[in-house]
Order: C-alpha cells, then structure tokens, then sequence
C-alpha cells in the first residue's frame, strides 16, 4: 500500500484552464496598450507592439488573444512539468518532477519541509534529498507518518 502525495486535482485542472484564459485576457489588454506603447520613445519588444497596431480588425485583437493563449498554455505546461509528486510506501519514498523520477529506499532519521522544501535525512545525518515544492507541511506528514517515517514539523537542530 501506498499514499501520493499531490497538488489537488481542482488545481491541476485549473492551470490547464486557467492559465490560457488569463493569457488571452492578457493578450486583449496587450493590444489595448499597443497603441500607446509605440508611441513611447523606447520600450522592451516595442517592434512586437507595432506590428499589433498594423494589423487591421479583427485580426490584432483574435492575434493578440491567440498569442496569450499558447502563452498561457506554455505556462501550464512548465507548470505542471516542475510540479512534484510524492509517494511513500512503508519502503520506499518516491519523488517524480516531470520526467524524472527518484525512488529512495534508505532509514531516515528525519523528514521536513525546510521553507518550501521537502528534505529526507538518513539516520547517519546526510540529506538525501531536497527538492522544491508547493505542498504543505498537512498535505505531507499524514503521508510520511502512516506509512512509518519520522516527519518533523520544524527542521532538526544540526549536530
């Protein structure tokens, strides 16, 4: 038996929605702007901007919300690429971001989150693991607990 440890399915879902609606949006208050950005005497990608106003209508509004979307989808996808997923079973700990995957099979003295960091510490004092996260301490230390690790609610005092 095992527990996965993950970012809840609402959010998951939401990026996946959420994240192109918010860049088309961005993308219309984009065009709204272009007009004054091209006439500032100098501003970052103001060439991208020109080419907006160029554009006759529709097509700078539909190119301005298409443009948000494949952003706003780029970043749902980086997104959910670097999110990580955490399994623990009574043997193993297993720890998946993207395509990578560690299976950690060690005696831990101590498992944390340092900050926004989930740490496993061996019964000889090395870290053997670190990596970056969003899950909460209340998300995690059910996990760890049931199946048997030590998880600490504070990072252990150094030797």
């Amino acid at each position: 038996m095992e527990t996965t440890v993950d970012e809840p399915s609402w959010l998951r879902t939401g990026s996946w929605v959420g994240c192109p609606l918010i860049g088309g949006a961005l993308g219309v208050g984009v065009w709204a702007i272009a007009a004054w950005v091209t006439e500032l005497p100098a501003f970052p990608f103001q060439g991208v901007f020109k080419v907006l106003t160029k554009l006759p209508q529709p097509w700078a509004t539909l190119a301005a919300v298409a443009g948000g979307l494949v952003l706003g989808l780029v970043f749902a996808a980086i997104w959910a690429h670097e999110r990580l997923v955490v399994t623990v079973s009574p043997t193993r700990v297993t720890l998946v971001r993207g395509d990578k995957t560690r299976r950690i099979e060690a005696d831990l003295e101590a498992v944390y989150l340092d900050g926004k960091e989930l740490v496993l510490r061996t019964t000889d004092g090395r870290e053997i693991a670190r990596e970056k996260t969003d899950l909460k301490n209340h998300e995690l230390a059910p996990a760890f607990a049931e199946h048997g690790y030590p998880w600490r609610d504070e990072p252990p005092v150094e030797r």
